[in-house]
């Protein structure tokens, strides 16, 4: 059987997704955030779900920003609901998903097969994947407006 070639990473790729997604977050920022933290009510599979992300700065030139989702209502959803923890260069404006909470490191290419069936391309379809949830986060995320002290269920009549 030939063997196939090794994934090689593009870099240009690579930095122009991690770019988009470093701007994404920055607009989410801006539109729902306050301080070092944002949050947001997002339609997502049928029901709605809580978007609490929170930023850390690591140093002068990079930070954290950890992204969790909740149900509103409900225990459970047909998908799972996406967490992410993101590493920020603020310097080079780009952002890039890691996994801070686990010794495993995401490598830029794998071998394929390999005995964790991790794709050769893992950390590109990780990028591609955060850009794509911040960009449906951006364009169908609400303000929480329980976060101003608004109860939802009054607003019901007045057109909103």
């Amino acid at each position: 059987m030939p063997q196939k070639a090794r994934h090689v990473p593009n870099l240009k790729r690579h930095h122009a997704s991690c770019g988009l997604n470093y701007s994404l977050l920055m607009r989410l920022a801006r539109r729902f955030g306050s301080d070092n933290s944002l949050q947001f009510v997002l339609p997502f599979g049928g029901q709605d779900c809580l978007v609490r992300m929170r930023f850390t700065d690591l140093g002068p030139y990079t930070g954290l920003c950890e992204s969790q989702c909740s149900l509103l209502r409900g225990e459970r959803t047909w998908v799972p609901l996406p967490a992410f923890t993101v590493r920020l260069y603020h310097d080079m404006q780009l952002a890039e998903v890691t996994d801070e909470s686990s010794s495993d490191f995401i490598e830029g290419a794998y071998p394929y097969p390999n005995p964790s069936m991790v794709q050769p391309n893992e950390r590109e379809q990780l990028d591609q994947f955060l850009s794509e949830w911040l960009s449906y986060c951006l364009h169908h995320g609400l303000a929480d407006l329980s976060a101003y002290g608004i109860n939802t269920n009054e607003l019901s009549g007045t057109g909103y």
